[in-house]
This record gives C-alpha cells, sequence and structure tokens, in this order.
C-alpha cells in the first residue's frame, strides 16, 4: 500500500497499484499534519527567537583567603602534590609526629639535584660595571610565596624512617643568597652573591639566618648612587639599594625596612629605615646601676654623619652587624616567663643555658610536615611558611603612632587586635615582644657608624606562626629556620654583591670581626 498527501495536508491511502500508475514509493514515512491557526508574522517571530541558554548549577559561596586566615578557617580536603594547594587533614592525632604519607621514591629521586638554570636578559645583557661579570636569571624554580615555603629535597636509603626524603641544595654550597627566596625580578651572578633587578623595589634573601649570636656580612655598591653624589639633574627613575635583615614574613615585592618584619639601610642620607619610617643612627650608651640616671644614660645620642659619609655611594663597603640574645632567653620572652630583675644578661652564661640532653632519655619528637613535590624535573620540600599576623599589620600601619596609643582612634587601631602598648618584653602580644641584647649595627668602609636599632622583635612562635588555614598544626613549631635573613633590595638597575666571609676574607672589617674571623 502507498500513502501520499492530499491537498487538505492529510494522509490518505491509495489503492494496490496497477500496471497504469506510478509505482515509485516515499522515501520517508510522515506523519499526518495539522493545519496551522499561527499567522506568518508569528511565525517568523517565533522562529527568529534566541534560545534559551542552559541554566548554570549554582556555585557554592567561598570566602576569601584573607578572611580565613583571619578566621583561622579553610578546607579540609586531601592533602594534593600540586604546589601551593595542599590542605591539612582533618582528622589527626595530635601531636602526631607525621601527618602525610608519601607515595615511595622514583628512581630519578635518588639523583642528585640538577644545576640552576639561568637566562641572561633581553634584550640588553646586566653587566656588572667595569667587570666582565653578567647577572642572570633564575628559570624553573619553584619560588616562595605567601604562605609556602620550599626547599630542594633528595631521596636517600639511609633516611627511610623519614620516608625516605632529606634536604639537599645544588652548588654552590656556601652561604649565598636564595635562588627560592626571592622575587621573580631578580637578576643573579652564578655564584648568587651578586643582585639587580630592572624593575621597582624587589627583595632577596640569603639561605642562611641568625638566631642567635652575632652575625656579620658586607656589601659593596656596584651601581647606585655615583661617587660625585646624587644626580639632582637627572630624569626618569635612578638605581638604589637597601639591605638589612629580614624575616620570612617580610614581602619580596617590596624594599627591606617595609613593614615590620624587616630592618633596612637605605643608601640615600644612610637612614634605618622599619615600617617605612626612617630614623637616625645613633651611640647608644649602656644603663648604668643608678636607677635616677638609667633614663638619662640609655636616651639614644643621634650620630651627625659628615659629607662624605651622608650618602652610600658606588664602590662603598657596608658591614652589618647583628647581635641577639640566646635562645633560652629568647624562649623566656615568647613563654611569657621573662623577668628582667632576674634574666639580666643576653642567656649565654652556664646558669641560663638549655640542659644538655641525656643520652638515656627518649628522645624528642620530630614534626615532620615537609611534603616532597616533583616539579620541572626537581624535587622539592613544600613547607607551610609564616604569614603576617594581625597585630604586626596594625603595628606597620601607617596611621598607627606608638607615642600616642593609648589616645590613639584611628581605624587599624581599633578591635580586639588593637596595640595598647609599644612593643616591650612583657607585650601582651607575642609578634610585640622584643629581645634585650638585640641591636643591628653600621659600619662603612672598616667604620663605625652607629646602631641602627635595638630591641629587635621576637621571632620564635608562637612569634611567628604558619596560616591556620592552610593546614598548619596548633601550637608552636620551630624548623629550625626561623629568624633574622640577610637581605638586599634593588631598585631600577641597583647592583650589589654581598660578602659572608666564607669564600674570601671580608674587604673592610672592624677590628674585633677581623680579629674573630683570624682566630
Amino acid at each position: 500500500m502507498a500513502e501520499v498527501m492530499d491537498t487538505n495536508g492529510s494522509m490518505q491511502t491509495d489503492p494496490p497499484p496497477t500496471a497504469t500508475q506510478d509505482s515509485t514509493p516515499m522515501a520517508v514515512k510522515q506523519e499526518p499534519v495539522q493545519a496551522s491557526t499561527m499567522t506568518p508574522a508569528e511565525v517568523f517571530r517565533s522562529q527568529s527567537k534566541t534560545p534559551a541558554p542552559p541554566q548554570r548549577e549554582q556555585r557554592e559561596k567561598k570566602e576569601s583567603l584573607k578572611k580565613r586566615e583571619a578566621t583561622g578557617t579553610g578546607s579540609t580536603s586531601a592533602a594534593t602534590t600540586s604546589l601551593g594547594k595542599r590542605k591539612a587533614h582533618a582528622t589527626h592525632a595530635y601531636p602526631s609526629p607525621q601527618r602525610y604519607n608519601v607515595p615511595p621514591p622514583r628512581p630519578q629521586d635518588y639523583e642528585a639535584p640538577r644545576p640552576d638554570m639561568m637566562q641572561e636578559h633581553e634584550p640588553n645583557r646586566f653587566l656588572v660595571p667595569k667587570t666582565h661579570r653578567e647577572l642572570y636569571k633564575p628559570m624553573d624554580l619553584a619560588e616562595n610565596k605567601r604562605g609556602y615555603r620550599y626547599q630542594r629535597a633528595i631521596a636517600d636509603q639511609q633516611f627511610a624512617h623519614k620516608q625516605y626524603y632529606r634536604s639537599t641544595s645544588p652548588a654552590p654550597h656556601n652561604a649565598r643568597m636564595s635562588f627560592e627566596d626571592a622575587d621573580r625580578y631578580m637578576h643573579f651572578t652564578t655564584n648568587a652573591l651578586m643582585a639587580t633587578n630592572e624593575k621597582g623595589w624587589r627583595m632577596a634573601r640569603a639561605n642562611t639566618c641568625a638566631r642567635e649570636g652575632t652575625l656579620y656580612y658586607e656589601v659593596k655598591i656596584h651601581r647606585g648612587v655615583p661617587e660625585s653624589g646624587p644626580d639632582l639633574q637627572a630624569s626618569g627613575p635612578q638605581p638604589f639599594v637597601r639591605f638589612g635583615f629580614a624575616r620570612r614574613e617580610a614581602p619580596l615585592d617590596s624594599p627591606v625596612g617595609f613593614d615590620g618584619y624587616s630592618y633596612g639601610i637605605t643608601d640615600i642620607r644612610c637612614e634605618p629605615m622599619h615600617r617605612s619610617r626612617p630614623s637616625k643612627l645613633y651611640q647608644a650608651k649602656k644603663p648604668t646601676k643608678s636607677k635616677a640616671k638609667t633614663l638619662q644614660q640609655t636616651a639614644p645620642v643621634y650620630v651627625t654623619l659628615p659629607p662624605e659619609d651622608q650618602n652610600v655611594k658606588e664602590g662603598d663597603v657596608i658591614g652589618l652587624e647583628i647581635q641577639l640574645p640566646s635562645l633560652a632567653l629568647h624562649q623566656k620572652i615568647v613563654t611569657g616567663v621573662y623577668n628582667p630583675a632576674v634574666d639580666i644578661d643576653d642567656g649565654f652564661t652556664q646558669a641560663n643555658a638549655p640542659p644538655v640532653p641525656v643520652p638515656d632519655e627518649a628522645p624528642l619528637d620530630v614534626i615532620r610536615d615537609r611534603i616532597p613535590v616533583a616539579y620541572k624535573g626537581n624535587t622539592y620540600f613544600e613547607i607551610l611558611d609564616h604569614v603576617a599576623t594581625r597585630p604586626m599589620e596594625v603595628y606597620a600601619d601607617r596611621t598607627t603612632n606608638l607615642s600616642t596609643l593609648s589616645t590613639s582612634t584611628s581605624a587599624a587601631a581599633v578591635g580586639k587586635d588593637a596595640i595598647k602598648a609599644a612593643p616591650n618584653p612583657n607585650h601582651e602580644q607575642h609578634a610585640l615582644r622584643t629581645l634585650p641584647h638585640s641591636a643591628i649595627r653600621i659600619y662603612k668602609n672598616g667604620q663605625l657608624l652607629g646602631t641602627a636599632f635595638e630591641n629587635l622583635l621576637a621571632f620564635l612562635p608562637p612569634a611567628s606562626q604558619p596560616s591556620k588555614a592552610q593546614g598548619a598544626r596548633d601550637g608552636a613549631f620551630d624548623d629550625g629556620l626561623t629568624g633574622y635573613f640577610p637581605a638586599v633590595s634593588c631598585f631600577f638597575g641597583g647592583i650589589v654583591e654581598m660578602n659572608f666571609g666564607d669564600l674570601e676574607s671580608f674587604w673592610a672589617p672592624p677590628d674585633h670581626i677581623e680579629q674573630r674571623y683570624e682566630a
């Protein structure tokens, strides 16, 4: 039977075809079509309408990272191996020495660390004036960033009790600037002792830090303020440098002395810089036994620099010496048991020294929260780094005046994190407790210019803390790399060189440093 459509649009059945009829069948069988009641204009409008987009699933609203860090909340997803993406496990045995189970090492994880890749600057190379030294940009590194710190790792069969991984470092194996602990725009020589930057203020820290005792290092200016003095007729930005000491919380995209986590010296006017506030060098005097003369004797006597020393110029050698009390005294301060009437010295005497561990006693638990991750052919330890705390942000705020804290009404000093007193050893905020017997002294070409800072801020936990939102443990844990790091900052092509005294003798050390070095 064949079906055909009549003129009214309905289907009708024809009789079986005969020899005189067309017997060609239809290609597709169609259903009956009802007559449309729409006008031609309505049909055109219905066909020309844009189809509605598909409905999206409503996304979950999440709080910002800054708010999560402030409230101490965060995600509890499992740890991953991507850089900066891990989270702490919600449930764990506290204080469990090991919180993360890493996969067994691969064969390539036992290989020696690869040398750092360096790329020269384009289109014009960075050359050190009056030398043939060139500065390069490190490539393919896991750079330190907010909340995370990275350190080279290697697998070792002798460290089976530590999941086979331990710390390592590529050459050169000496005190130097760290490629990972520097801003991405910093350029270095191959020995990592010279640095420069073509943009605004950027900072680089050394791979070693001062925790107690004395640390001295020197910097030499290769490009900065000219020997004839600042060029007042120059147009555009000029090269400058800064140098000093910085903690791990100090941001790398700012100069030394930008906030409360670093202490710096400027090349212009040779001024101490802390909290972005300049001050003056001074000669500090030791207090006497007479209580009536104590305030008068301890008041700083500011130094008036001669005209030739008012600026740090090209070719000058600046020595920076930091002095810190013992870790035993430091621990008393951060735990709140410091008594100035009893703890009258720097803590290095036998009475204040920490007890020597007895071999028969049970060993202390070693906390292992470092995760080995693979990144561009290298293995790194991912470490939760210290982050800035709210009291320190208020302390560094431009509206905070330490001399009028009791009457301050600024927005930064209101609330539970308000600063009620200037930093001192017994401050209610751990981050604002200071270290007695601590100071930073500045030398120029071997001659003492003066003391730049005294009573530096404490750094041992809980004064320094990683972010709870990123998986930090509850409690105060010292990883051994908490302290004041030698740091330099460069501005628009300033070039500076560092000397730690381990590869060659110091260029212009003071007498007491030279005697220790020769001994």
